[in-house]
């Protein structure tokens, strides 16, 4: 039985929210030090363009750690919209983990009913 393309984006959003969380993680420890360089993860985009594609292109999809600017010691750093952007993440991750299993939950009963 193959998954429906929802399964497979959500469950590839969820790498995509995981990666984001470590860039986030990297530049909350590193904000204060010289010649801090922060990182980020833009899945969206190219999960929007596999997802016209079909799963297989889904499952492929690679993300990747972009690299910003190098920040010197006058430049603003905000950690509070690190932390505020670590929040948002968190929660996304939390509502795609629970669609996901209520989608699955969802299969079993149907798979039950059948049995």
């Amino acid at each position: 039985m193959t998954e429906p393309l929802a399964v497979v984006v959500a469950a590839k959003a969820l790498d995509g929210l995981q990666m984001r969380m470590a860039a986030l993680a990297h530049n909350a420890a590193n904000v204060g030090t010289l010649r801090f360089q922060p990182l980020q993860v833009d899945f969206e985009a190219t999960l929007r363009v596999a997802a016209r594609h079909g799963a297989t292109a889904v499952r492929d999809a690679a993300f990747e750690f972009i690299a910003g600017p190098v920040q010197g010691l006058g430049d603003e750093r905000r950690l509070d919209l690190i932390l505020a952007d670590a929040s948002a993440t968190a929660a996304r991750y939390a509502a795609v983990s629970d669609m996901l299993g209520r989608r699955l939950a969802i299969g079993r009963a149907a798979l039950g009913a059948q049995g």
